[in-house]
């Protein structure tokens, strides 16, 4: 029997920290059905005062396991405890680089009202975790509520293709400022294009910024080795007409938590929603049409203005099934005195 522990990051602010051991044990129990032979005893353990998240395993883990377990959202440091001159010893292991954009990218943009980014690593990481796909596929994410593009720079640094949708023309144009600012500052050869969005059944033309971009410029003359990043201002209920059907594995999105974030409607565009089911009961069904048969869907929200049940339902209503058994139903967690924060995942059938 083979037992690894995993370092928690301690770069979770103190609010987050203090609820993030079980999102990150049930992050785990979630990435450890992937792995080659079962994971047993996955737990927190302390080791000289210091607490580390363990689990045991038959065999060495392999190259794969290894790549799944460099990608959680909170592993600072992998250890395999071992005997050595009969004493029990921490043996570190290199996690794999497999970052195609520095992960730093995410902690350069401040701004009031920022999800935390290892909370967007941990959903990112869900939703491929619970796909059909893996780490290793041409991957192509949505986010169609990008405020300023959290979701889409952590889809970067994995080397996804990632695309957003924001209703802010202020948002979108400073998320396109700052990522062509960040391209040319690490020196990425790169392209940037606008193309304009219009039809009969939209309210008004929208713009989508386009870029395509690579480590170097070798890389970027092959077409497998570059990647594209796009912002589209617009509404999130159009989702079909900026992009095209059955084009996206995952969608990952942060609902509006009806406190300071509220949303607009087709029927009323003028004033927010403090409810988030009136944005799904208009956006699911654009959604479905450009995500993949079998792609995933995950999306938090404050569970003080709308259910699980609710929004469980409203997903099957759509077209998804919902994943509903443990540790899917471990996700819930206090944010603030206004917020308590859940994570729901569902699949496209059909």
């Amino acid at each position: 029997m083979h037992t690894y522990l995993i370092l928690q990051n301690p770069g979770h602010n103190r609010v987050y920290y203090e609820q993030s051991r079980k999102l990150a044990l049930a992050e785990l129990i979630i990435a450890s059905k992937r792995f080659a032979s079962k994971c047993q005893d996955i737990e927190f353990v302390s080791i000289a005062n210091i607490n580390y998240l363990s689990f045991k395993v038959d065999n060495p883990i392999n190259s794969n396991e290894l790549l799944i377990l460099s990608h959680l959202s909170f592993i600072f440091a992998l250890f395999e405890l071992m005997d050595i001159d009969e004493q029990k010893c921490l043996v570190p292991l290199a996690k794999v680089d497999y970052e195609y954009v520095d992960p730093k990218i995410s902690n350069l943009l401040k701004y009031s009202g920022k999800t935390n980014e290892l909370f967007t690593k941990l959903m990112v990481n869900i939703g491929l975790l619970s796909s059909d796909f893996e780490y290793g596929d041409r991957i192509r994410l949505l986010d169609p509520m990008a405020g300023k593009g959290t979701t889409l720079f952590e889809a970067s640094v994995y080397g996804f293709d990632a695309a957003g949708i924001e209703i802010s023309k202020k948002f979108t144009h400073e998320t396109g400022v700052f990522f062509k600012k960040y391209l040319e500052t690490e020196k990425y050869k790169h392209s940037f294009a606008k193309r304009k969005v219009s039809g009969e059944n939209l309210p008004e033309k929208f713009e989508v910024q386009e870029f395509v971009y690579a480590s170097t410029k070798d890389e970027y003359k092959q077409e497998s080795s570059k990647r594209r990043l796009e912002i589209a201002r617009g509404d999130a209920a159009y989702a079909n007409q900026f992009f095209k059907k059955n084009s996206f594995h995952l969608l990952v999105g942060d609902l509006p938590y009806g406190i300071t974030h509220g949303n607009r409607s087709k029927k009323h565009p003028a004033s927010p929603s403090r409810n988030p089911l009136q944005l799904l009961t208009e956006c699911l069904p654009e959604w479905n049409k450009v995500l993949k048969k079998n792609g995933i869907l995950v999306l938090s929200w404050n569970t003080f203005v709308m259910s699980k049940q609710d929004l469980g339902q409203k997903l099957i209503d759509n077209g998804f099934s919902v994943f509903a058994d443990n540790p899917y139903n471990d996700f819930e967690h206090r944010v603030d005195m206004s917020i308590k924060r859940d994570i729901i995942v569902a699949k496209k059938i059909g």
